[in-house]
């Protein structure tokens, strides 16, 4: 199993380049280091991270509650999912 991050700054939004990257490497991670599964997740209010995901195939999980985010210096609820080998070959 692997997990899945991406940022991307605000003056490349709206472009597809999360998705285009993110699908080359759910390639690799299936198709050449055969992982099982590849976790993936997005804080509340971060629709187009949510949205990414969604296209992606990937799963709602779970939920964590008073995430830490030092980097930001704030505290944020979390959502987790997950694409298993699976599912990502159905979707092929």
């Amino acid at each position: 199993e692997c997990e899945l991050g991406y940022w991307i700054g605000k003056d490349f939004w709206g472009r597809g380049l999360i998705p285009e990257a993110a699908k080359a490497l759910l390639e690799r991670a299936f198709s050449d280091l055969n992982m099982t599964t590849v976790w993936c997740g997005y804080y509340d209010g971060n629709e187009k991270s949510h949205r990414v995901q969604e296209k992606l195939g990937f799963l709602y999980h779970h939920t964590t509650e008073k995430v830490d985010v030092p980097l930001l210096g704030e505290v944020r609820t979390g959502h987790v999912s997950l694409l298993t080998a699976e599912r990502w070959r159905e979707m092929q």
